[in-house]
Order: C-alpha cells, then sequence, then structure tokens
C-alpha cells in the first residue's frame, strides 16, 4: 500500500487516543471526523491497521508501586522468545518485532510490560533461553495508593469497550443507549492519555508496517562519543529523536529514530548523520509489525 503523511499521522492519533480523538486533536492534523474514521477503514481494509486491542492500564487500575519496562534483544527467532515471554510476565502490553541491516546491531524484539516486582522478572528475563543478547530497561514508574473508583456504569462501559475496541462515539451512543456528554466526560475519565495518566484504558491499533511500500519507522545505530543530551541536540534539527533517552544498547550504540519516505529519504538520513563530527551509523532496524498482547486481562474488570 502507498501511503501518505495524513495516513501515518491517522495511525500516530490512533496510537493515542484509538476511536475517540478530540476535535482539537483531529485539527491539528488537518483532519476531521469524518476523514478519520474513513482513513482507518482503509488502512484496515489493506491490513496495515490488522485490529484495534483494548489494553488496561493496570498501575491506576490495580493499586500499588508499579514500573513500565521493555525488553529490547536479538534472537534467531524473535516470535518465538516473545511468545515464551509473553506465557511467563504476567503483564505483557505489546511486542514489536524488527528488522535490522547488518543483523544483531540493533534489536530485533522489543516488548513493553508492567511489573509489579521488576527486580525478579528482569532476573528471569536475564536468564531465560533463545537470546542472542538482551537489555531490560525502566521506563517509567508509578505509584497508586490507592485504585481508581469506578462506578457500575463505568465498569459496564469498560467491558463493553474492551469488547468492541473499535466502535466510535457513534455506534458507542447506540450500542450503549448513552448520551453524547455522558460518554464523552466518561471517555474523558477512563482513558489513558498524556495528559490522563490515571485513565485505565487504552485503546492502541496492531500495526504491520511489512504492508506499506513507501514508508518505515526506523532506528538508526550510531557509534559517537558525544553525550546522549548533546546528541539529542544535534540530530534534533533534522528530525531525529533519542531512543528511550539515549540509552546504550549493547554498552555503545546509541538509537535515534525517524519516520523515513523510501530508499532515497533513507540513504540520504544515513549520510546526513555520518557527516556529523563524532557520529558513524553503524546500522539501522525498522518496524515490522507490532501486535497487543491481552491474554491477561480476563478477569480483570470483574
Amino acid at each position: 500500500m502507498i501511503i501518505d503523511k495524513a495516513d501515518v499521522s491517522v495511525i500516530r492519533l490512533c496510537e493515542e487516543r484509538g476511536m475517540f480523538p478530540a476535535d482539537a486533536e483531529l485539527a491539528r492534523f488537518g483532519l476531521n471526523r469524518d476523514e478519520y474514521a474513513r482513513r482507518l477503514r482503509d488502512l484496515a481494509a489493506q491490513q496495515v491497521i490488522r485490529r484495534l486491542s483494548p489494553v488496561l492500564v493496570v498501575p491506576p487500575l490495580l493499586k500499588g508501586d508499579w514500573v513500565w519496562a521493555t525488553v529490547l534483544a536479538n534472537a534467531a527467532r524473535p516470535l518465538g522468545v516473545a511468545n515464551m515471554l509473553c506465557r511467563k510476565l504476567p503483564f505483557v502490553t505489546e511486542v514489536i518485532i524488527n528488522s535490522g541491516m547488518p543483523e544483531n546491531v540493533g534489536p530485533n524484539l522489543a516488548l513493553l510490560f508492567y511489573s509489579r516486582d521488576f527486580g525478579t522478572e528482569a532476573k528471569f528475563i536475564r536468564s531465560a533461553a533463545g537470546m542472542e543478547h538482551h537489555e531490560v530497561y525502566r521506563i517509567a514508574e508509578y505509584s497508586f495508593p490507592v485504585s481508581m473508583p469506578l462506578s457500575s456504569p463505568e465498569k459496564e462501559l469498560l467491558r463493553f469497550l474492551v469488547r468492541n475496541p473499535d466502535v466510535g462515539l457513534e455506534g458507542l451512543a447506540e450500542k450503549t443507549g448513552r448520551k453524547h456528554d455522558w460518554l464523552q466526560a466518561k471517555l474523558d475519565r477512563l482513558l489513558w492519555t498524556e495528559t490522563n495518566r490515571s485513565g485505565v484504558l487504552r485503546i492502541q491499533p496492531e500495526v504491520d508496517w511489512t504492508r506499506v511500500d513507501n514508508f518505515g519507522h526506523f532506528h538508526f545505530v550510531l557509534l559517537t562519543g558525544h553525550r546522549s543530551d548533546q546528541l539529542g541536540q544535534l540530530v534534533a534539527e533534522r528530525g531525529f529523536e533519542l531512543v528511550f533517552k539515549g540509552q546504550h544498547y549493547r554498552e555503545r550504540y546509541v538509537q535515534v529514530e525517524a519516520d523515513v519516505w523510501g530508499i532515497a529519504d533513507l540513504m540520504d538520513r544515513v549520510a546526513w548523520l555520518n557527516r556529523l563530527g563524532g557520529v558513524r551509523v553503524a546500522g539501522v532496524t525498522w518496524n515490522e509489525k507490532l501486535t497487543v498482547h491481552t491474554d491477561w486481562m480476563s478477569g480483570l474488570l470483574d
């Protein structure tokens, strides 16, 4: 499929807001609700978006002290390793499969997970078989002394959204018999966003980037003597961002990321990075597929 910048904006906005972006958020990308819904349907028809999946945000839902963490790894069979970790770790939310060139410079597998016992689970991951190299990072930490109080109608709405993550506001009103204002107020309270960190639900698209012919999200794996903050400032003018705040991979590589439009853009970006003093591109990785893992959610809203 050939996509354009508006399609990428729709995917990114769907990652943030599912089927319920605010009008102001749509306007920021030059979209309206009809255009947003149409592009989502087109992306789904071409299997770029395989499905929308609900993800319960467990720290405010279950209370307590939590770590949001990631595993980065190189594995000969990354999907097999991912399946094993999903069976063993209780709260894996996303699995990302990457390709790389050359192989085994950057990670070809990433998992995101919540943990109430990060030390024990990190120790298990480091002892797990099947990975040629692996690292475990903390992304964020959360502490919720009490669970988010949920009324019976709110729990009913959450259960409906978990079963029907692809329904929009109009469909939600029709199916539930609730008025738009009531639904919008509840969605603003229940959905997790960057500005609502106490929300308990996210709607995530599962994206298959191998279906796209002219675009990819790339990580550029760099050798550099620059401090991470210095590197971030150097590459920002060309639209690169540090990955995990410049955390080193394999104790020597720093990754920066960017959207890439075709081979010419990729080669131009590699050449630009290599012209920076004290920077050399050791390899690149690109996202192939993102899968949302939801098996663990059963029963949490009972």
